[in-house]
């Protein structure tokens, strides 16, 4: 009597990973968001002061803390102030969420430097944080 394919190799290998396969039955499904690394990152260090934002290149992370002193010189462009100097930053309005800043506010906001279009160094803000 010949044994088939199925029998002699399928069949004991279905039965040796059953209970493997059990195990799985009815696992919780990973969490949408896993955590992931929280340190330093490789690359370049952010810009944290206004005379470094002056003179980083473009594309340089930044987190820098000041107070918006104006409207600035075009829609969602602000004037920006810490104790090292001014800069024009780019905020969405979008990011005010509600919020209401002023003048008196000390706030610390987080972005990239943008250079292009032979302008003057300016900050894109990805999103900002009232600390008083």
């Amino acid at each position: 009597m010949g044994h088939s394919v199925f029998s002699v190799l399928i069949l004991p290998a279905l039965l040796l990973a059953a209970p493997a396969l059990a195990a799985f039955e009815g696992a919780p499904a990973a969490p949408a968001s896993v955590g992931g690394f929280q340190g330093p990152s490789y690359g370049p260090a952010a810009v944290d002061t206004v005379a470094k934002a002056l003179k980083a290149k473009d594309d340089t992370p930044c987190v820098l803390e000041g107070h918006i002193v104006s409207s600035g010189p075009e829609r969602e462009r602000y004037i920006f102030k810490d104790s090292t100097g001014q800069m024009v930053i780019e905020l969405d309005d979008d990011l005010f969420a509600g919020r209401t800043v002023t003048p008196s506010s000390i706030i610390r906001i987080y972005g990239e430097l943008d250079t292009r279009f032979a302008r003057d160094a300016e900050v894109e803000v990805e999103r900002f944080d009232i600390l008083k």
